[in-house]
């Protein structure tokens, strides 16, 4: 029943923005989509400043979308339902393979770094201390097409010699804080988290287990929807925002230990797109 109704919402969403952007509708606010990895609350509270200053600069107001679910972004991303998009790299790779590349704008640099990792963790009271550990345990993943919280780990697995099929069970929680909470809540014995939330919670009583190899962090990216002029300030915009103090403002909040925003390039995803193929490949049950 739950999943009928989110299905049926998903459809809600897709039916309502799916309205062609004309070239002389400038003035209508346009709209970003991003992936629910956060409350919705605090997505909204960490963006606000950003959007705020991005539509000062381009002149034209911008709001804030937060998806659903990962499969409706990727849908209404891929099928030009929305003007921009703030999304992480394995939605991003899944949505170009789909329906085509987008207008790459740029990705976060966070501490002097353009990629980031995810954490399997575990209670640090715990006797979970490698992947072999995790035999016959209960595991948590976010979202099925989160590239922290399911994807990259559930690969790890694999290259361990576990599959899905040698837990004692796992599930789907839909964000990575719902992760973190469940493994320390006891229900889980172990979770797959980016690294971010991994370090909010570490105080609580986390550990890191193992860590992905390092991928592209989020993205900005335009699609077809947004009339060429307006793509074309906003990129000049995001690629000026480290140099303007309330443009850095914007991007600081995002995430912490943020230092830019810095060019981009389809091929840096290459590595990823070899890992997913690898773990389609394998067949495990997902």
């Amino acid at each position: 029943m739950a999943m009928d109704m989110s299905r049926r919402l998903a459809v809600k969403v897709l039916a309502a923005l799916a309205v062609p952007r004309l070239a002389g509708a400038a003035a209508a606010p346009l709209r970003m989509a991003i992936l629910p990895y956060l409350p919705a609350q605090d997505l909204h509270r960490r963006f606000s400043g950003l959007l705020g200053w991005l539509g000062r600069r381009i002149g034209t107001e911008v709001e804030l979308f937060v998806a659903p679910d990962y499969t409706t972004m990727i849908e209404m991303v891929g099928r030009d339902q929305v003007d921009l998009a703030y999304m992480g790299p394995a939605p991003f790779v899944q949505m170009a393979a789909r329906f085509g590349g987008k207008h790459l704008l740029g990705r976060l640099e966070v501490r002097g770094m353009a990629t980031f990792r995810g954490i399997i963790v575990a209670k640090a009271a715990d006797p979970v201390n490698t992947l072999a550990d995790l035999r016959g345990r209960r595991f948590a993943f976010g979202d099925r097409q989160s590239t922290m919280s399911h994807l990259l780990p559930h690969h790890m697995l694999l290259q361990a010699g576990l599959r899905l099929g040698d837990l004692a069970g796992h599930e789907f929680l839909g964000s990575h804080n719902n992760v973190a909470l469940g493994v320390l809540s006891g229900e889980f014995d172990a979770g797959a988290v980016k690294d971010e939330v991994f370090e909010s919670y570490r105080v609580r009583g986390l550990k890191a287990v193992a860590t992905t190899v390092p991928v592209s962090e989020q993205v900005f990216l335009a699609t077809n929807r947004l009339p060429a002029d307006l793509r074309q300030r906003a990129a000049a915009a995001l690629a000026a925002a480290w140099a303007d103090p309330e443009g850095r403002a914007g991007l600081s909040a995002i995430t912490a230990g943020v230092t830019g925003l810095v060019p981009v390039a389809s091929s840096d995803f290459d590595e990823l797109r070899v890992i997913l193929d690898s773990l389609a490949a394998a067949g495990d049950e997902r």
